[in-house]
């Protein structure tokens, strides 16, 4: 992936210091509710998102997705100055202050003395940009706050991602914007093809799912793949689904909400074999099942080596749908390369689509990989390339709240406690991801990552504690979607 430039970098900054500013904010206000008026709440609040402005779709916020009017770049003297102000000033009061009472009273303080220039930014920006859009749809872009669900890797761990979907969704939280690795892309398809989600089908089909239909043991042609102990068949489980009206599989567009799947690709020359000689050396293409013994000395093996493929010189981050070559992917295909663990399940191409094989051959000869695997390698919660999406468009809105799913971290009991050399290798990877994320929950308890197709009454289990862990969240998190309005100075309550 491209490094941004040094002004995007400083963009960058800047707009992750005023995120994190509205999260201590946030904080404060829920610790602390009857300190300032609701007034100079949304006064601080309008104050944070204004300088966050750079550039948006008009009527993006209010529609919960992109519209027809084309985007606009904001720049205007009174705003780069009151930009500047509200990040030193009003940062040092959120960011600096511990006592939570304080904090409110600071920034208080603090906005109180700027209301006069605040307004007469806005005015400023209404003025200049009449012609482009309306002062709704300013008030819309500052004062709307979009949900952006980040999933991440994680096998038969992830299953509590359904009923948090769940629970967000009865709570009116739907996502604007969904991005997932590994499991975590397989779950978040399902997320994204409805904006109202059906999560009794969702968990009839998750139920119906057979071992020997999706995990097979044939001979299969390594093409864009890599090899592993057993074939993924994902499109065996899950197609049916994921079939347009007219019989066609879907493609990216055909979602009800923006999906983007992160896979890896392998940097060519980056392992000492291709991915055929690995097949070889490591017995991964025979067509007979393992016994139960041999397939877990397998398993066991092959995550071992797994280790060596978490590092950004053998693999490269690749987000399918951030660009104009990938944003037809099959939904399927999206989902399936981002699972596809290395040295334990092989997805490939088994079948004729000339779409799908164009874009696949572009795409390898593009970023100059040899083949295609589980995301969760590259970026297990890909909280960053999530929220530098939205920053460059995706959803036309810029103004989100990134909320990441963490499934995969050190646990204990039976299931967990033998992968703790691998949780907590990725544990450091996600780190690097926490700074772009308003939160990151970590799931617990969760099923084995190794539960891939769990029971019925597992995965009932599973999705209740994926409920139990949102609904303890959902105070803080409706807190930051409460809608955000502009009060001028004529109308501002005495404290």
């Amino acid at each position: 992936m491209t490094a941004p430039s040094i002004p995007e970098q400083a963009r960058e900054e800047q707009r992750l210091r005023l995120q994190r500013m509205e999260v201590k904010l946030v904080d404060a206000l829920l610790t602390h509710p009857n300190v300032i008026s609701r007034t100079r709440e949304h006064q601080i609040r309008y104050a944070i998102a204004l300088a966050a402005l750079d550039a948006f779709q008009p009527g993006a916020a209010r529609r919960g997705g992109r519209t027809e009017l084309p985007e606009v770049r904001v720049r205007t003297p009174r705003l780069t100055r009151i930009r500047k102000q509200i990040l030193e000033v009003l940062g040092r009061a959120l960011l600096q202050t511990s006592d939570h009472e304080e904090r409110l009273k600071a920034a208080s303080d603090i906005v109180e003395r700027w209301l006069d220039a605040l307004d007469k930014t806005r005015s400023e920006i209404l003025e200049k940009y009449a012609d482009d859009f309306a002062p709704r749809h300013l008030d819309q872009e500052l004062g709307i706050k979009t949900l952006v669900t980040v999933a991440g890797g994680g096998g038969g761990s992830a299953y509590g991602y359904i009923g948090a979907w769940d629970t967000l969704q009865t709570a009116g939280l739907v996502p604007g914007y969904v991005i997932g690795s590994s499991m975590g892309a397989i779950l978040g398809l399902f997320r994204a093809r409805d904006k109202v989600g059906d999560f009794d089908a969702y968990m009839k089909i998750a139920k119906s799912m057979r071992a020997e239909t999706i995990f097979r043991y044939v001979s299969l042609r390594t093409r864009y793949g890599f090899p592993g102990v057993a074939r993924l068949f994902l499109r065996a489980g899950i197609g049916e689904a994921f079939t347009r009206a007219d019989g066609e599989e879907m493609l990216l567009p055909d979602l009800a909400i923006p999906y983007d799947a992160v896979v890896a690709g392998i940097r060519r020359g980056a392992l000492e074999e291709s991915p055929e000689q690995y097949a070889r050396t490591h017995h991964l293409h025979e067509d007979k099942r393992p016994t139960a013994l041999q397939l877990r000395a397998q398993i066991a093996s092959q995550l071992v080596r797994m280790i060596g493929f978490i590092n950004p010189r053998v693999v490269e981050e690749i987000v399918i749908g951030r660009d104009e070559l990938t944003a037809d992917f099959n939904t399927i295909d999206a989902a399936g390369f981002s699972a596809a663990i290395p040295g334990l399940l092989h997805y490939d191409m088994t079948r004729d689509d000339p779409h799908m094989e164009a874009i696949l051959q572009k795409l390898m000869e593009r970023d100059d990989v040899v083949a295609l695997v589980d995301g969760g390698v590259a970026n297990n919660v890909p909280t960053g390339p999530a929220w530098r999406q939205v920053a460059q468009g995706r959803i036309g809105t810029r103004n989100a709240y990134f909320l990441a799913f963490d499934c995969f971290h050190p646990q204990g009991g039976l299931g967990h406690f033998w992968l703790q050399p691998l949780t907590r290798v990725v544990a450091l990877q996600v780190a690097l991801n926490d700074r772009y994320a308003h939160q990151r929950i970590e799931f617990h308890p969760t099923l084995s990552p190794l539960k891939l197709l769990p029971s019925p009454r597992e995965l009932d289990q599973a999705v209740r504690w994926g409920r139990n862990q949102i609904t303890a969240e959902l105070p803080r998190l409706e807190k930051f979607f409460e809608r955000v309005r502009w009060v001028p100075p004529a109308a501002t309550e005495p404290k």
